[in-house]
């Protein structure tokens, strides 16, 4: 469950690895990285900035949240589609491909530094 909740974070650039929190200048970086691979137009831009504060804004509210742990995951996960179906209607359909491979590119990235935390 830990390791579906980190690479939940991770895969969606959000929030947390070396203090609990990435910076805002990593996020937004990560942002700026996420928009030239993706060769986003002007007009697609500030749709795509406003989804993603919105996107983690929810994330940090659950953060600073108390309730059940499971409710929260679940919280979380719909965060994630809905951010998911919104970048679908903005994006054409091969920058969702590309978008959708960057992602799991992530993932995979943070599976692997799970293994070599846990090795250690």
């Amino acid at each position: 469950m830990k390791k579906i909740i980190l690479g939940l974070f991770l895969l969606f650039g959000a929030q947390v690895f070396a203090q609990g929190r990435m910076s805002e200048d990593v996020l937004k970086k990560m942002q700026e990285e996420e928009i030239a691979a993706l060769a986003l137009n002007e007009e697609q831009i500030p749709a795509y900035k406003e989804i993603n504060k919105d996107f983690t804004e929810g994330l940090q509210a659950l953060r600073n949240s108390n309730g059940d742990r499971s409710k929260r995951f679940e919280q979380m996960r719909k965060l994630s589609e809905k951010r998911d179906e919104d970048l679908k209607e903005l994006l054409t359909e091969d920058q969702f491909k590309k978008y959708t491979k960057m992602q799991e590119e992530r993932r995979e990235q943070m599976r692997g530094r799970m293994r070599d935390r846990r090795q250690n």
